[in-house]
């Protein structure tokens, strides 16, 4: 007998936005929570939202799921997914969790009294936040934890006249706010952040006539590179030392190696994304696709960009996050069982 522990994707939480039609003032198509198996690549609706407009974030911890939809936060079970909790947040874009807290950020057509705040993360009570007042007045989009601060993509969202390229940190120990840097007029407008070997990583989309890729290091900004024409929202994903990103002139993924400080290619077999997160696990990179109105669908792809299945999902999903569990068996030696990843398979498969 022998004993065997790994990690492996349990399931893909898909949060769908739905469709809002902002002539009628009516919701359309809901906002929805979707689980995908990729052991038996099956997607089922696990849960839906009415009331908000539109979904922004989706988080798994631990036994919870976590969603960020318009106006409010809400928490699920991540195996039954009951409702546990939900709260009302104004203006909610993306959430993270440091130790037992859950990091808001907002943003919201004009203006909130505050667009960083922290909750419990099983009751989801308010902690603090960030105040005008303290340095921060203006809305923030992303948020990443690395060694005990959050750092903030602070762009201004929906001020078009005004956005902003500036990336923050909370010191989350003494709850203060500050060594905020400005990327400059190509780094406006600051959508995802990434980390790697302690440097931060920002994808910036301007005003959505071209993108770029800053790196910020010791305090300061190393570069902005411009990468891209013609962007959208953001679908990027640090992947060793590649960002992926959508070349919207192209309608394609591309890459920016981080080592030469340049673009290195465009995926002429991938499609035009709207959401994009990596599979660590199994080498594998999770894209969505949609006409916004009508239709979605989930991609597994391959690192370069190719699609090995594709299943039917809600409108508009936008944002993605992976279950990643342990599991721990005892077999005896030679009886060994295999499952297959992804299923169904285009050209190449995973054996877990």
């Amino acid at each position: 007998l022998f004993g065997s522990a790994q990690s492996y994707v349990h399931q893909v939480l898909v949060l769908n936005e739905g469709y809002y039609d902002l002539v009628g003032g009516t919701q359309t198509i809901p906002v929805t929570l979707g689980s995908f198996d990729p052991s038996t690549g099956t997607y089922t609706t696990v849960a839906t939202i009415t009331g908000p407009r539109f979904g922004t974030d989706v988080l798994v911890d631990g036994a919870s799921i976590y969603v960020a939809a318009d106006d409010r936060v809400l928490r699920y079970d991540a195996d039954s997914y009951a409702l546990l909790d939900e709260t009302e947040v104004r203006g909610v874009r993306k959430l993270a969790v440091w130790n037992d807290q859950l990091l808001i950020t907002r943003g919201e057509l004009g203006g909130l009294s505050h667009y960083f705040e922290v909750r419990d993360k099983i009751d989801l009570a308010f902690l603090y936040s960030i105040a005008p007042a303290d340095g921060l007045p203006f809305s923030v989009e992303d948020v990443l934890v690395h060694e005990n601060k959050a750092y903030l993509a602070v762009n201004n969202s929906f001020d078009w006249a005004n956005l902003q390229g500036r990336i923050g940190a909370v010191d989350l120990v003494a709850q203060t706010y500050g060594n905020e840097v400005d990327l400059g007029l190509d780094g406006l407008n600051p959508e995802r952040l990434m980390v790697k070997d302690g440097a931060i990583y920002a994808f910036s989309n301007k005003d959505f006539t071209g993108s770029s890729i800053s790196k910020l290091s010791n305090g300061g900004v190393d570069y902005v590179h411009n990468v891209a024409l013609n962007s959208g929202c953001a679908a990027s994903a640090l992947v060793g030392s590649k960002v992926y990103y959508m070349e919207y002139d192209q309608n394609k993924l591309a890459r920016f190696d981080i080592t030469t400080e340049s673009v290195l290619d465009t995926l002429a077999e991938s499609p035009g994304v709207y959401g994009l997160i990596e599979d660590p696990i199994n080498n594998f990179l999770y894209a969505t696709t949609t006409d916004y109105f009508s239709s979605g669908e989930l991609h597994v792809l391959d690192l370069d960009g190719q699609v090995q299945s594709t299943v039917a999902v809600s409108v508009s999903p936008g944002n993605m996050a992976l279950d990643i569990r342990s599991s721990t068996g005892i077999a005896e030696r030679g009886a060994a069982t295999f499952g297959v990843y992804p299923n169904p398979a285009a050209d190449r498969i995973a054996l877990t």
